[in-house]
């Protein structure tokens, strides 16, 4: 009598329960950059640690490259420098070298050509060494001249390489005139040396030097790593984060908050106050509006001053946007959504998150008037503001004030502005929004494609325009939009993003399960069944369910829960046999005899089991249509079969529900406990239309065989939460006899039916 499955969903769960957590579920429109700002993201807001674990940045890479062709001469190009320094494979480099077909390998790289001179014979040895470091130090493919970041921090204390000799960078370095050289050999011994020459070699080679190549703040980063001051050690720290790209990540791990202020006495002017500052506040969880107008009356303009503003806007769409679409549905991110406490409290805190979104837009306001910043960056932070604030004549006014020539990111903020003003005001049904809409999402896709990071504001996007959708009433592109949005929840930290395959699993159907009505999947059907798809619409179905019979058996599931037999009828009347046993992924848990009550399978002779056949929607709906014109106890016992079958405790529940079982917690589209007292007039939960059915049938009854099956269903019924396996271990199940279970001891002991279905279960009721 066991539950064959609890229930069939492939949820977004994490390792160790059910739900995502609240960076995944966080919503965040805007993700404009401006100029300069790729090295910050890491600490974009982001109820993670970082934001992400990657520097985007290839800055500090394009320097290097830089100071080598500043070295070699202008007809050395930059592209070639960066192809041998950071695309080709050591080893690769390395066998050509020993075997002095340098010129041969790599034909046609000027960079080659030039360090094959003879006046450059130093360098390409250099060159040569480096390579060879790289191929035996670096595991993770890493360039000994800029380690991952993402490695152990302290792998700079790890014992030298067996195949470096620190002799002989020593050696190198003694011999060396060139300033260029010494400088590398110097980073050599600071990188791979003994720690306790580090401050030495770094003051001899690069304190003073006027130039400030890249391996400067590289270097001072080892430097900071040994200074046991932690305030000077701090300093140094955010030096290197103004000085370089790469080690930024490396600099916040390693940053001291609590010595803020005593590290602004180490400052040198303002502008690098207004660094160290900008790093506390880059930790900064609450509002930190009073600390980046410190940082901006410091260095006015700053890049800085621009991450710290984007960074506000992504906390106040935390605290304001995604309580409200995980409280408006269908969306369920916490327990405590729908208690008193929170109510109060979210109602509480919006007024304050309003005042302060009010207070931010007016410094920016006032900012943008002095014309120190990045406008075109700034009037998408104001965009998004009256956006946010219901200023829609503002929002549209900012954004069409962005320039054509600005960053991508910014012209796709643009966009979505634009999108989102027109979700607002204009008529949703019309086909030039809805290009309006595809033409925004087309541009998040493409920087998504680039940046998975981009992924969360494609993902934010796709669920508000769904909201709006779903107020206006159309369902069916709430719906689709909403599980397009979907594909795209997780979007960092190594899952991923894209389209999912094509597979029809719940996933691609829950929303209109929760939601939709006939009429609404009507519409359904109808847009993902077009032929000729406008872009918007052709867009929101790729990667869903493009299969219209998924969506076709989920509208004959909502209409057999409405008890409408007919239509349920029509309906899988017209979804071809092939595709329930080619292309339905639950078709095996329906491969039995509907007209078997579940509960007494375990009866069943092998002959019985194997006599079970295929099993057929229309055909099953069609014999109840013709049983209930019958008035004899055989249909009414085979009415009351399959009607127990299709209740959670049935074999053919999926019928009904996607869910097997009476309470469950469903963490992404909420509650459906009430929804399902009401499927198929609470038969599904409480089995009331096969106790009418057994009922009628008892009363009805000609022979004992018949009033014997009928009574047994109808203490199952009775007691249908007790025909379980799962149930408390604590104790033996406390079963409690009823009526129907006396009268099937007492009446029908003589019949095949008790002879064949009567147990030690069953017996236990009695005692």
């Amino acid at each position: 009598m066991a539950l064959s499955i609890i229930f069939l969903y492939s949820s977004t769960a994490s390792a160790c329960g059910w739900g995502d957590d609240a960076e995944t579920l966080r919503l965040a429109f805007f993700r404009a950059e401006a100029r300069g700002m790729a090295k910050f993201s890491p600490f974009y807001y982001s109820e993670h640690y970082f934001n992400q674990y990657e520097i985007h940045s290839t800055q500090d890479r394009w320097r290097n490259c830089r100071e080598w062709q500043q070295k070699l001469g202008a007809s050395v190009s930059l592209d070639h420098i960066y192809e041998l320094q950071y695309k080709t494979d050591p080893e690769k480099f390395q066998l050509a070298y020993e075997t002095r077909t340098l010129g041969t390998a790599f034909p046609q790289n000027s960079f080659i050509k030039s360090l094959l001179l003879a006046k450059n014979k130093p360098l390409l040895e250099y060159f040569a060494f480096a390579k060879e470091m790289e191929y035996y130090q670096n595991p993770q493919n890493s360039k000994w001249e800029s380690w991952d970041d993402t490695g152990r921090r302290d792998n700079w204390e790890q014992n030298e390489p067996q195949s470096v000799s620190l002799v002989h960078i020593e050696k190198k370095l003694e011999q060396q005139k060139d300033h260029f050289l010494q400088q590398r050999y110097a980073f050599m011994l600071i990188r791979y040396g003994n720690w306790s020459n580090i401050i030495k070699l770094y003051d001899r080679y690069f304190a003073n030097d006027g130039n400030c190549t890249v391996l400067q703040p590289w270097a001072l980063l080892l430097r900071a790593y040994v200074t046991e001051d932690k305030a000077e050690q701090n300093y140094y720290l955010s030096r290197v984060f103004d000085l370089c790209d790469e080690k930024v990540i490396a600099v916040m791990q390693r940053f001291n908050h609590d010595e803020v202020e005593r590290t602004l006495a180490f400052a040198k002017n303002d502008h690098e106050k207004a660094v160290i500052l900008a790093i506390k506040a880059m930790r900064s969880p609450g509002p930190a509006l009073q600390e980046i107008i410190r940082i901006n009356d410091l260095s006015p303009g700053s890049n800085y001053v621009n991450m710290l503003l984007g960074r506000e806007i992504n906390k106040l769409e935390n605290w304001i946007f995604t309580p409200e679409m995980m409280s408006a549905g269908p969306e369920a991110g916490s327990e405590y959504a729908w208690s008193q406490e929170y109510i109060k409290a979210r109602t509480e805190n919006l007024q304050k998150d309003m005042a302060y979104l009010r207070e931010l837009k007016s410094y920016i306001k006032d900012i943008s008037t002095k014309g120190s910043q990045d406008n075109d960056y700034l009037m998408s932070c104001l965009a998004h503001l009256c956006f946010m604030d219901d200023d829609l004549e503002g929002g549209y006014k900012y954004a069409n004030a962005i320039s054509n020539d600005a960053p991508a990111s910014v012209r796709a903020q643009k966009a979505i502005e634009l999108a989102l003003v027109a979700s607002k005001q204009r008529n949703l049904s019309d086909s030039i929004v809805k290009q309006q809409f595809y033409d925004a999402i087309q541009q998040l896709y493409v920087l998504a494609g680039q940046d998975e990071s981009y992924g969360k504001s494609l993902y934010s996007l796709l669920k508000i325009l769904s909201a709006e959708y779903n107020k206006a009433g159309d369902m069916a592109t709430a719906g689709l939009l909403f599980l397009k949005a979907e594909n795209f929840k997780y979007s960092t930290d190594g899952y991923g993003w894209g389209e999912d395959a094509e597979s029809p699993d719940y996933e691609k159907i829950a929303y209109f399960d929760r939601l939709a009505t006939l009429k609404d999947m009507d519409n359904v059907v109808k847009i993902v069944g077009a032929k000729n798809k406008s872009a918007f619409h052709k867009f929101i179905c790729e990667g869903t369910t493009t299969d219209v019979n998924f969506y076709l058996d989920l509208k004959g599931a909502i209409a057999l829960r409405q008890d409408n037999l007919q239509l349920a009828y029509d309906i899988f009347k017209k979804i071809p046999d092939r595709y329930y046993k080619k292309d339905y992924p639950y078709y095996a848990e329906l491969d039995s005899d509907p007209f078997y009550p579940d509960v007494l399978y375990y009866a069943k002779t092998d002959a019985e089991k194997k006599a079970d056949h295929d099993f057929s929607k229309a055909a099953f709906i069609k014999e109840i249509l013709t049983l209930r014109k019958n008035n004899d106890p055989e249909s009414y016992l085979k009415l009351g079969h399959a009607y127990y079958n299709l209740s959670y405790r049935g074999s053919h529940w999926l019928m009904v529900s996607y869910f097997q079982g009476n309470l469950y917690y469903d963490a992404v589209y909420g509650d459906m406990e009430k929804a399902k007292k009401t499927f198929s007039g609470g038969n599904y939960t409480e089995l009331t239309q096969a106790k009418y059915w057994y009922n009628k049938a008892y009363k009805v009854a000609v022979n004992k065989e018949q009033k014997a099956m009928a009574a047994l269903m109808l203490h199952v019924c009775e007691r249908h939460t007790d025909f379980s396996p799962y149930y408390s271990w604590d104790g033996p199940r406390k079963l409690q006899a009823d009526k129907w279970v006396r009268v099937f001891y007492k009446d029908f002991k003589n019949t095949k039916t008790f002879k064949k279905f009567s147990c030690p279960e069953l017996e236990m009721y009695l005692q």
